[in-house]
């Protein structure tokens, strides 16, 4: 099973060097006739527990988080090189998702930006090592397309904990089940201000890209 979150799991990527321009598109968040939701309150929410059923764990090596931050004259890719995962699937449906990501492991196209992102500026890797997204709810779309589900959970990233849903394609199959999502987050939501140079400010909004395979295993 092969599952791309476009968004942190989840997390916010900023962009801070000139280099590596590319574009960034939000993906559409309609799922069963529901709009992404409005900026969450600036209060901590409770983290999901998980329902019992069969957990598979992400394989790393055919998995990737990414994003893309963008500032006014361009745009930077980014991802995390150490995760881990698991989906929860009962009756061949998935049915929750939870993932750590090791935000010393942050990578980057450019090596000045990467020390960047894990500074107190961004990402503050030392003081925040882990970020954890736990799902509350995945609900299937009305008419799956490209997108089959709407994935509605709690992510800890910051030192904050707040409410965050995204699209989502599941697609679960003999061999694995893959997920692939992409979708943006508001990097303000979860305490990340850093502006930027003055003539040349960074993007509240952070595309996030997720390509993660949940492969089945021999009982």
């Amino acid at each position: 099973m092969q599952l791309k979150f476009s968004a942190m799991i989840f997390l916010a990527t900023f962009a801070c060097s000139d280099e590596a321009v590319v574009s960034a598109a939000p993906a559409e968040l309609v799922v069963n006739g529901a709009e992404a939701p409005p900026p969450p309150a600036d209060v901590d929410v409770a983290l999901p527990g998980l329902p019992e059923g069969k957990a598979i764990d992400v394989e790393l090596k055919s998995s990737s988080i990414q994003f893309v931050g963008a500032k006014i004259t361009g745009s930077h890719v980014g991802g995390f090189d150490a995760f881990t995962g698991k989906i929860v699937i009962k009756d061949d449906v998935v049915i929750a998702t939870h993932f750590e990501i090791d935000l010393s492991s942050t990578t980057a196209d450019n090596p000045k930006l990467m020390k960047h992102l894990i500074s107190k500026d961004f990402f503050n890797a030392e003081k925040y090592g882990t970020a954890t997204f736990v799902s509350s709810a995945v609900i299937a779309a009305d008419n799956p397309g490209a997108v089959t589900h709407r994935v509605e959970g709690v992510l800890d990233f910051h030192g904050k904990r707040r409410p965050l849903a995204f699209p989502a394609s599941i697609q679960v199959g003999q061999a694995a089940t893959t997920v692939s999502a992409t979708f943006d987050i508001n990097r303000q939501n979860w305490g990340v201000s850093y502006p930027g140079k003055k003539d040349d400010l960074i993007k509240d909004d952070v595309q996030i890209d997720l390509a993660l395979s949940f492969p089945m295993k021999a009982e």
